[in-house]
């Protein structure tokens, strides 16, 4: 049986070249510094390389891609920072759900109103603190990047930017009944004085408080 097993020791030696060997015979090192189609390159990618741009989702992403020109905008309502938004309409849709009926899901056009709504109105909140808080701002690490204090935005802009946002959430308001219009046009003397409560108090949020309580109320 040596001859047996001499001629498994050929094939094993035989299949071993094969197997480091690439297309048209040559060696496999060869066919990879050479870049012939076919071969295939197991190795890992070189450490910083990527395979491709991941896919991103986020607020900040959006904001990122969004248009140059809008972009100051877009983070001058703190678009890339939602979670405020979320504050603001979550108990909206906690009021929402609980007037449905029994077994029935939410008013989808009540809860489309009341986002479009908390994303305009927590805009507006959030341009109209820049406005006041501007020159101080521009003298606090955290916030010396924002729109206006950098000089992205100018203060006449920001206005005419703030009337735009309030125009678009009175077109949602007066989709409501009258109730929920005066609880709204009553909201907007916190938006403006919030920003001011922060020289005069160290609990500025109590007027926030105040004002998610009362469009908690406003369904």
């Amino acid at each position: 049986v040596p001859g047996a097993r001499a001629g498994l020791a050929r094939g094993l030696r035989a299949v071993r070249s094969a197997w480091l060997r690439g297309p048209c015979g040559l060696p496999l090192a060869l066919v990879r510094s050479a870049g012939v189609p076919g071969a295939r390159d197991r190795r890992a990618p070189a450490p910083g390389t990527q395979r491709g741009r991941a896919l991103s989702l986020s607020a900040a992403a959006v904001v990122n891609s969004a248009p140059r020109p809008l972009q100051p905008y877009l983070r001058l309502m703190r678009l890339d920072k939602p979670i405020g938004t979320w504050l603001l309409y979550l108990p909206c849709t906690w009021s929402i759900g609980l007037a449905a009926d029994p077994g029935c899901f939410p008013d989808w056009y009540m809860l489309s109103l009341f986002g479009t709504g908390a994303i305009l109105m927590r805009g507006a909140g959030c341009t109209i603190n820049d406005m006041w808080d501007r020159d101080f701002d521009k003298k606090v690490t955290r916030t010396a990047n924002r729109p206006i204090a950098a000089g992205d935005i100018s203060t006449f802009q920001s206005f005419v930017f703030l009337g735009g946002q309030l125009t678009l959430a009175l077109g949602v308001l007066l989709c409501l009944n009258y109730y929920s219009i005066a609880m709204g046009a009553a909201s907007l003397l916190l938006v403006v004085t919030y920003p001011l409560m922060k020289r005069i108090t160290f609990w500025p949020q109590l007027a926030l408080v105040n004002k998610r309580i009362k469009r908690h109320f406003m369904k």
